[in-house]
């Protein structure tokens, strides 16, 4: 009975860094989805990059848009608008649930006159990631709170000091 119960209990701790290893993947993963989301829109524009990152039934609450298709409109109708800037993100935290197919990320959100900068903060973003059934990442919420660089650089100061220098 004792080398049963020694057995169960060695072979459960053999298991315990392979569940810690087996979460560390989908983070990272998760990572490198939100990386490359911020890479395809400084290339290819914002609207290549929902197009390429966003989930059919995706809500992006700064607009009130839900859906893919109402986006793709949305952003055809402001083509000939030109920002005349550029987003950046900064990212804080990433985490994914234990299931490895719900994630979340936010940081900050800047904006400068060209892709070289100089930015300036504008505001905390937050996305929610959902991992699609043929694997990669797609988000289905977008949020930012627009707050100006003061305020952003205040908080960072005084929540996140470790960042404050990023």
């Amino acid at each position: 009975m004792k080398n049963a119960i020694a057995m169960i209990l060695a072979t459960a701790v053999a298991f315990v860094p392979l569940a810690a290893g087996e979460q560390a993947e989908p983070k990272a993963s998760l990572v490198r989805a939100e990386s490359a989301f911020f890479q395809h829109i400084r290339e290819h524009g914002f609207g290549a990059g929902l197009r390429a990152f966003m989930a059919d039934d995706a809500m992006i609450a700064n607009s009130l848009t839900l859906g893919r298709d109402a986006q793709e409109a949305r952003m055809k109708g402001e083509t000939s608008r030109s920002r005349g800037n550029v987003m950046n993100w900064k990212p804080l935290r990433a985490d994914v649930a234990a299931s490895g197919d719900l994630g979340y990320t936010w940081g900050v959100a800047e904006s400068g006159p060209s892709k070289e900068g100089p930015f300036k903060p504008y505001g905390i973003y937050v996305i929610i990631w959902k991992r699609q059934a043929d694997g990669p990442w797609k988000f289905v919420y977008d949020a930012a709170t627009i707050l100006g660089a003061e305020a952003v650089e205040k908080f960072l100061r005084e929540k996140l000091p470790q960042a404050a220098g990023k």
